[in-house]
């Protein structure tokens, strides 16, 4: 045991009495509710010291919500709170999900997990669609196991709806059936073709790609919900999106997608300690670049070839290969293919650089959605691997959980 602990301390770059010192930071409430309950016998009692969640009967069990923008450093993060914690990680990563997909998404190697678990990772081919409600079923699924067998569901990733639905349960919005997105599909064809006859009567194939965005946001505007339609405006070619709004008005008579939303204010059945790790934009983004850098020289390009183009699966066609990286990287090779002369220095720069500028906007997108997610608790990341920790797990042990990002990220 005593070897276990340090090396679990170099791991994590910490003196072994100091990691002692936050693990015990980390029990010492647990232990102080346990000491106050009234004395049970046998199991029951030992259950109730092992117990990740703590304090008295019919206390909502306490998983901790670790978040934060691309490259901020949640890893390294979670793989300490896991081992103060007795915790097993539930990864909140949409392309994590995907077996072989490996390089782009940056997932974590099992000989760097330090032994401890982690779920929803390499769970699904690539082929398949991946979406927040498939992830909110076998995300509460590994949460109930682990709280079954006295462990803490450490859950980490950067997907804001994955996170919302997760702590708050899943929206009213009906589910997608193949007699939906038909029907949904047709709408669309039927607003190109409208498009179209009123653009000097153009066939609907005849549409630039940015004619038919504006086309199909005009339909989701016209269905009743201009709030859906705006921000879609903002976020072109996001098909798989697109169709399931247009779905989802069909199937509920137009009622808003605000108006079938989760209510942040009800009851949560986990005490969810939310945290966001934060750092200065200029730092995370010069993480970014040199983390895209070690992407491309390590493989990304022959990953997406192998994996997603010889497949079959075209970039943009579906959750894997509209994922950031994979999408960019796509584009680039069928480029070449096209034109094997176009394969230059520049042309692979360029491609980086792609893939890097739409890192950026994903931080950027994600440090404004955590702004107002006021669940979450903005933690300076600067500060240190072990200040970090040592926050994290105080606040862990607090009574009640306080969220909030103060100043941080926002501008004058």
């Amino acid at each position: 045991m005593h070897a276990a602990n340090a090396a679990s301390a170099r791991l994590l770059h910490l003196p072994t009495n100091r990691l002692a010192a936050l693990r015990a930071l980390a029990g010492a409430r647990r232990g102080a509710a346990v000491m106050a309950a009234p004395a049970a016998s046998g199991g029951a009692a030992a259950a109730a010291a092992d117990g990740p969640a703590s304090a008295a009967a019919g206390a909502r069990p306490k998983v901790l919500v670790l978040t934060g923008p691309t490259a901020v450093g949640k890893t390294k993060a979670s793989l300490a709170l896991a081992e103060a914690l007795g915790g097993e990680i539930i990864s909140a990563d949409s392309v994590q999900v995907y077996r072989r997909l490996d390089i782009g998404s940056d997932k974590i190697r099992p000989e760097e997990q330090r032994g401890i678990p982690h779920h929803l990772i390499d769970v699904l081919d690539p082929e398949a669609e991946f979406s927040a409600g498939d992830f909110f079923t076998l995300a509460r699924a590994a949460a109930e196991d682990i709280l079954r067998r006295g462990r803490t569901p450490i859950v980490v990733g950067g997907t804001g709806f994955y996170l919302r639905w997760f702590i708050h349960g899943k929206p009213a919005t009906p589910g997608a059936t193949p007699a939906s997105e038909a029907a949904a599909r047709e709408r669309l064809e039927q607003a190109y073709a409208a498009a179209a006859a009123a653009a000097a009567g153009k066939a609907p194939a005849d549409l630039a790609p940015e004619e038919r965005w504006a086309a199909g946001c005009a339909l989701i505007e016209s269905l009743g919900d201009a709030v859906s339609a705006e921000r879609l405006r903002g976020e072109p070619n996001n098909q798989y999106r697109l169709l399931r709004v247009v779905d989802i008005l069909l199937q509920t008579g137009g009622r808003t997608l605000a108006e079938l939303d989760l209510d942040a204010q009800r009851p949560t059945d986990y005490d969810c300690r939310c945290f966001f790790l934060h750092r200065p934009r200029a730092e995370l983004y010069r993480r970014i670049d040199g983390r895209v850098e070690e992407m491309m020289a390590g493989g990304l390009l022959t990953e997406c070839q192998e994996v997603l183009l010889d497949a079959g699966i075209q970039p943009n066609s579906n959750c894997a290969s509209r994922a950031i990286g994979y999408r960019q990287a796509g584009e680039a090779l069928q480029r070449w293919h096209a034109d094997p002369d176009s394969v230059t220095e520049q042309s692979v720069i360029q491609a980086v650089q792609a893939v890097q500028a739409a890192s950026r906007q994903l931080c950027h997108k994600q440090m404004t959605w955590f702004r107002d997610e006021e669940m979450f608790r903005w933690i300076d990341a600067t500060q240190g691997e072990e200040a970090v920790l040592a926050e994290i797990l105080q606040r862990w042990a607090a009574p009640a959980h306080e969220g909030g990002c103060g100043d941080s990220g926002r501008l004058t």
